[in-house]
């Protein structure tokens, strides 16, 4: 069974109908597939929803809704998060979170954010547009 770790803006195309978001609702849907998300990225995903003028109870029943284990920003991921600030400076801590996660548990970081393809780090990226 093959892991991915979504980032935020992976989850918000999908949402929201932009490009790459098909892969994403797919993607969801195969059984084959486990679908890892951090607190951090998730939290990024509710404020955005939020900040659109979704409800706060149809933002969680939506999320609720996706197959997604999601996966506590906890100390070690924090550190490892803090340490990719050194190889890519530019991402956000949600970014670094989604490609500290990516690394521990051997998986695929998927993302729309273009700038992931020229970082240097461990975890394999696939950019979805």
């Amino acid at each position: 069974m093959a892991r991915i770790v979504l980032d935020a803006s992976a989850l918000l195309a999908m949402m929201q109908s932009e490009p790459g978001g098909d892969r994403v609702e797919r993607l969801l849907l195969d059984p084959e597939q486990t679908v890892l998300v951090s607190t951090l990225n998730w939290s990024e995903v509710f404020d955005r929803m939020l900040r659109s003028g979704i409800p706060e109870q149809a933002v969680e029943k939506l999320l609720g809704r996706l197959d997604l284990e999601t996966v506590d920003f906890d100390q070690e991921m924090a550190k490892a998060a803090a340490l990719l600030r050194i190889i890519v400076p530019a991402l956000s801590l949600a970014d670094r979170a989604c490609l500290a996660l990516a690394s521990s548990r051997k998986a695929a970081a998927w993302t729309t954010d273009k700038s992931w393809s020229r970082a240097s780090v461990s975890a394999k990226v696939v950019v979805l547009r």
